[in-house]
């Protein structure tokens, strides 16, 4: 799970006391992003927990470490997890830690009938003086690992007006939207965070993610980065996007992690949905994929409200696991030769590259 995410847009199934902050660690090798946990008490408690995918297996480790920062404490650091029904406390596991960061377990009782809409997962420390702890969410990763096959002649699908692959002596990019840059600011930046007016819309053409004017096998790439949940029938445009490369040319895609994001509640959409969209030529969400998120997100809009808005919903939800069902189809069933996937456990996205 990301806490991370969860603080940064303070979602309500978070709660918090003490001075805890985001961060930015080293540990070995690798950046992490990290929960910064200061000297003291302090605590943390996630509600809804038996609703959230990634816990329904029950899992003993979730990918989140601590470990301490500065010497000589003249006591050991201390973390307690907990899940907890009101007063009731049904699995702890209490662990002291030093520099060296050791995972958080989770205390799952044997008799999963106690787990229910009240279990409560809390996570309370004890920081010696003149020390700080870091508990470590997720790796960081950077979009550079894939936007270096961004090279030759390209597409970036739907950047609004901060694309993220530019224009160089090797890369000749077009940006493409569904709309010209005034109705952009219309409907998505109607209080102007994203500076659209003053945006440089000369590279824009106008279309759509399953209908890109660009003739067959012209483009050595396709970007996309928060694209690909938003599309009906993903296969279908798969395929139609294989068709615009070039022999060698490559899909590039930063996709929201299902389990990381506001999607935590959700199923991973499977190859068998996406096939039955492929096979009834689907292109557009339909009442069903608007129900379906309006239910997940607990959201009191009727579906012709949303529809009648167009509004911009996930239509797919996607992890690595479901991800790599989907790219592999492409490469058995659409043409493609390989794919890869650039994943970190915790990260709010990851990234994948589909070759032609």
């Amino acid at each position: 799970m990301n806490l991370i995410d969860l603080f940064h847009r303070k979602d309500k199934i978070l709660k918090f006391s003490g001075n805890l902050s985001i961060a930015g660690a080293i540990w070995g090798p690798d950046k992490w992003r990290s929960i910064l946990v200061p000297e003291g008490r302090s605590s943390f408690v996630l509600s809804g927990i038996c609703d959230v995918r990634r816990l329904k297996s029950f899992p003993c480790e979730i990918g989140w470490y601590i470990g301490l920062k500065g010497k000589g404490a003249s006591e050991p650091a201390k973390i307690r997890v907990s899940l907890e029904n009101g007063a009731e406390t049904i699995g702890v596991r209490k662990v002291a830690f030093g520099e060296v960061p050791v995972p958080v377990r989770l205390p799952w009782p044997v008799d999963g009938r106690l787990i229910s809409k009240e279990t409560v997962l809390k996570v309370s420390f004890e920081v010696p003086s003149g020390c700080s702890a870091d508990l470590f969410v997720h790796k960081a990763l950077s979009r550079s690992s894939i936007l270096s096959f961004a090279t030759g002649t390209g597409i970036e699908i739907g950047p609004g007006p901060k694309p993220q692959v530019f224009q160089s002596e090797t890369t000749s990019v077009r940006y493409l939207e569904e709309m010209p840059q005034d109705k952009w600011k219309e409907l998505y930046d109607r209080s102007g965070k994203f500076n659209t007016e003053t945006a440089d819309f000369a590279d824009y053409i106008i279309g759509t993610a399953d209908s890109i004017p660009a003739d067959p096998q012209s483009l050595d790439f396709i970007f996309s980065s928060h694209v690909f949940e938003h599309l009906a029938n993903p296969l279908g445009h798969l395929a139609r996007w294989q068709a615009l490369l070039k022999p060698g040319g490559v899909i590039l895609a930063v996709v929201p992690e299902m389990h990381s994001t506001k999607d935590i509640c959700a199923k991973p959409s499977t190859v068998e949905e996406l096939k039955r969209e492929m096979a009834e030529n689907i292109w557009r969400p339909t009442e069903y994929h608007y129900d379906r998120w309006l239910k997940m997100r607990g959201a009191k809009w009727s579906i012709k409200e949303v529809m009648d808005k167009n509004l911009s919903i996930h239509v797919h939800f996607y992890d690595r696991d479901s991800i790599s069902r989907v790219l592999e189809t492409a490469v058995t069933e659409l043409g493609y030769s390989s794919y890869s996937i650039v994943h970190s456990d915790n990260h709010k996205d990851f990234y994948f590259c589909l070759w032609n």
